[in-house]
């Protein structure tokens, strides 16, 4: 089992985490692109390649669903199945890029990677969308050094 606290305070992922768990919703409903099938010609094959694909992708995002409904994740808490670990890594990869794409647009991605910029001076939504986006990978970076 793998099991750690987040180092940011447990007052900003309690108002954060539904903002999180509503993101997650969306992408959900998002028809994400799929890596397509490597020239490839034969349509039953392609179709094979996507249905396993898209399986894949709802097992991860199951495993990531575990997390985010776990009541002590709001606190900040993160306990996730080891063998759980790397689906939950894709799943989170997938959710911090839908919040890029979609609510952080704002921001540069410059400033995504080393935070170089005055949060007070966004928009009041995105900064509570990279406080999700910073949450997400917070997470990740957790579970990275678990697994190393």
């Amino acid at each position: 089992m793998i099991e750690f606290q987040l180092k940011i305070d447990s007052r900003i992922t309690r108002e954060v985490v539904p903002l999180i768990v509503k993101c997650f919703s969306e992408a959900g409903r998002v028809n994400t692109a799929l890596f397509p099938c490597p020239e490839e010609t034969d349509e039953e094959l392609i179709e094979s390649w996507n249905t396993s694909l898209e399986e894949d992708l709802l097992h991860d995002r199951h495993k990531l669903a575990g997390l985010l409904n776990d009541p002590k994740f709001a606190h900040g808490y993160v306990k996730i199945a080891d063998e759980d670990a790397e689906s939950v890594l894709r799943s989170l990869t997938e959710l911090r890029l839908f919040i890029r794409e979609t609510r952080l647009q704002e921001f540069m991605d410059y400033e995504l990677e080393n935070g170089d910029f005055t949060l007070s001076q966004k928009s009041k939504d995105n900064q509570f969308y990279y406080l999700a986006y910073v949450i997400l990978a917070e997470v990740q970076e957790g579970l990275i050094k678990c697994l190393v």
